[in-house]
C-alpha cells in the first residue's frame, strides 16, 4: 500500500474515531472530564509534524505543527478554566509567526 493511503487509512480513522467520541459524549456516555483532555490528540499531531519536520530541515511542517501545538493548548487551557476566549487570536498570531520563524531558519542552505 502506498504511503498516500496509509496517511489517508490512519487519518481517517483518527478523525472518525474523534467524531465517536464527541457524539458519546453528547449522549453522555463518556463522562465530561475525559473529554476535556481531547485537545492533548491535537497537541499530539502538532508534536509529530514538528519532529517529522526537523530531521529533514524542511520547513513546511513546522508552521502547522507549531499553530496545532498552540491550539492544542489553548483549548486545553480554555476547558479546564485557565484562558478565556479573548486568548484565541493572540496565541494563533504568537503561533503562526513562530512557525514561519523557525521555518526560515531550519531550512537548506
Amino acid at each position: 500500500m502506498p504511503a498516500a493511503n496509509r496517511n489517508a487509512l490512519f487519518w481517517g480513522t483518527v478523525l472518525i474515531l474523534l467524531g465517536l467520541a464527541f457524539l458519546l459524549n453528547n449522549f453522555n456516555v463518556i463522562p465530561g472530564q475525559f473529554i476535556a483532555w481531547w485537545p492533548l490528540l491535537v497537541m499530539g499531531t502538532g508534536l509529530w509534524l514538528v519532529a517529522q519536520t526537523l530531521p529533514r530541515r524542511r520547513g513546511g511542517g513546522l508552521v502547522g505543527g507549531i499553530l496545532l501545538l498552540a491550539l492544542g493548548g489553548y483549548w486545553l487551557a480554555r476547558n479546564f478554566g485557565w484562558a478565556g476566549d479573548g486568548l484565541f487570536l493572540p496565541v494563533v498570531l504568537i503561533a503562526l509567526g513562530t512557525g514561519l520563524l523557525l521555518r526560515t531558519l531550519v531550512r537548506e542552505p
